[in-house]
């Protein structure tokens, strides 16, 4: 009876619920390891038996080039190492499906990312050698959908009610945030990226058929990224951001960009938000906020685009809240996309061409081909500038209706923006045609309406692979060992440096209540900075309770050696 009795007993005994871990997860695993903790203490904490950390830490090398080839969509839900190719391909095909279906300008079916997905995996095979098969097979796609959810950007796969539903119900969330928060329309705002061909003069001009002929038309060298971004009250535009490829362009040479009509940066792509927030939207709307007499605090509204970097921006600073609005919502109600860059694109192309007719007019030699030559990226900034600066406030007030429409102040100008923006077209045919031949002589409205439009531009696979090096990442181990130089190893966060930091905040504040003589103001300092660093506070009460309780148990030490643990599921044995 007693093998009876003690089957009993071990059947009595609960299971350890079997823990399946994505990448992300083992990376945490991999990283507490790195930081000195030990196998069994990591299980407890993960609630997983000690010898699959065992077996995590086996297989470092791999996890870690899986998580740093991948998408962050991809490795929250994915828990088996894959194929590098497929990574790469896949993280590829991501980007790519996110800059053709931004704002749905172009349409992108299943037929067509399997199509795409074939062409990338022949990429970054390219020279391999024992390259494996890949067919791009309708389970695979179906399991790619999964991993990135990009089911709702692909045609055919989404229904129109449905965004606007989810519209719907993210106005109300808007809503509530500005109601419990206290937000006026000037501490609101919206910014996004447009692409701006900055030499576009439409389909129909001999100066278009001209330079179609040559290497690279409609492709990056005449296109610039730009970031836009204005308040609800519409009072207020930030200096526009202009993203380029080329680093030292020949126009800008010897020139301050500190003094440029617009922020400078140079990049393959427009992944610059960060730099962009801290470096330029904070400042500015301090700034203007300040100039108002309104207390320094923003809500930051922005899409779902992977270049904003939600897990960075969200809490990036604490005067600033930044809420993204979900999938397929965009084109329904973003401000900037009611009407506000196509105004903006309609100042600029009336700027430009009425600089064109201006240069021909002064100069009877030149032909339009010659003036199109000479416009530098130095000149396009001018433009840019005055374009901006030329949008009304009412017109950028107006395109808050869709979203917050208690914001706006006048809704029957709401129609006005679609008349301004007609005037505009109006105005840049009447320009165009003044210009002598060429091919502008009968151009039509929906000649410039098509200058207007949000184009899009499939980037090259080399752009791809720029792309996905700038991505966010989470390890770049190579050999997933600690000692190498170019992986520091992780300092934990230990009571004695949280404390440490505490002090010096605390040595701060006496002197800034010593020293200013504006006791109010060093108050306010203390209490904002007091309750940003509460996290922190909450961590190290946890470290002082956590050590307590390990000092406590050290006086009932048992006398035993051996691991008393819940007994393994797996079949192996604690370590």
């Amino acid at each position: 009876m007693a093998p009876k009795r003690s089957a009993e007993v071990l059947s009595a005994v609960p299971k350890r619920k079997k823990t399946v871990m994505c990448l992300m997860e083992k990376i945490r695993v991999l990283d507490k390891l790195r930081s000195g903790m030990s196998y069994s203490a990591v299980g407890r904490e993960f609630n997983v038996n000690e010898s699959t950390i065992r077996y995590i830490k086996k297989k470092e090398k791999e996890i870690r080039r899986s998580v740093r080839e991948a998408a962050p969509e991809s490795v929250k839900v994915t828990s088996t190492v894959r194929d590098e190719a497929m990574e790469k391909m896949e993280k590829r095909l991501n980007l790519w499906i996110h800059e053709m279906t931004t704002d749905r300008r172009s349409i992108v079916d299943s037929i067509v990312v399997r199509l795409k997905a074939k062409e990338i995996y022949g990429h970054v095979t390219q020279g391999q050698r024992n390259v494996k098969p890949f067919s791009a097979s309708a389970g695979w796609l179906a399991r790619f959908k999964r991993r990135y959810g990009v089911e709702n950007k692909l045609a055919g796969e989404t229904a129109s009610s449905a965004d606007q539903e989810v519209a719907e119900e993210f106005k109300k969330y808007l809503l509530s945030v500005i109601q419990e928060k206290g937000y006026v329309e000037e501490q609101v705002f919206n910014a996004d990226e447009t692409g701006l061909f900055y030499k576009d003069v439409g389909k129909r001009t001999y100066i278009t058929q001209m330079a179609s002929k040559a290497p690279g038309f409609k492709s990056f060298h005449d296109y610039a990224i730009l970031l836009l971004c204005a308040n609800a009250k519409g009072d207020f535009k930030c200096k526009p951001l202009m993203v380029y490829r080329a680093q030292n362009p020949q126009a800008l040479k010897k020139k301050n960009v500190n003094y440029m009509p617009v922020h400078w940066r140079w990049n393959k792509k427009a992944w610059m938000m960060s730099d962009w927030f801290h470096n330029c939207f904070i400042p500015e709307a301090e700034q203007y906020l300040q100039g108002r007499n309104l207390a320094f605090k923003v809500l930051l509204i922005l899409d779902d685009a992977p270049v904003h970097c939600r897990e960075e921006l969200e809490n990036a600073h604490p005067n600033v809240e930044v809420v993204f609005m979900p999938p397929n919502t965009t084109s329904l109600i973003q401000p900037l996309h009611q009407g506000i860059i196509k105004a903006f694109k309609a100042h600029y192309t009336r700027e430009l061409y009425t600089k064109a007719w201006e240069a021909l007019k002064a100069n009877k030699e030149i032909t339009m081909m010659d003036y199109w030559k000479s416009v530098t990226i130095r000149n396009v900034m001018d433009y840019v500038d005055t374009a901006w600066d030329s949008i009304k406030q009412a017109t950028i007030n107006n395109c808050w209706k869709n979203v917050w429409p208690d914001c706006v102040e006048n809704f029957e100008g709401f129609e006005g923006v679609t008349e301004n923006i007609k005037n505009s077209v109006r105005n840049i045919l009447h320009i165009a045609r003044q210009i002598s031949g060429e091919g502008f002589e009968d151009m039509k409205e929906e000649d410039v309406e098509e200058i207007l439009a949000e184009k899009t531009v499939e980037p090259t696979n080399e752009e791809l692979d720029e792309m996905a090096k700038q991505g966010v990442g989470v390890s770049d181990d190579e050999d997933g060992n600690a000692s190498q130089p170019k992986t520091p190893r992780i300092v934990p966060l230990t009571a004695a440096k949280i404390s440490e930091w505490n002090s010096a905040l605390e040595k701060i504040f006496n002197d800034m209540e010593e020293c200013d003589p504006m006791l109010d103001r060093s108050l306010k300092f203390k209490h904002l900075t007091s309750t940003a660093f509460a996290p922190y506070a909450e961590i190290l009460k946890d470290l002082r309770q956590k050590a307590k309780q390990t000092r406590l148990l050290q006086f009932f030490k048992p006398d035993w050696e051996g691991d008393l643990s819940t007994p393994s599921t797996s079949g192996e044995p604690n370590s």
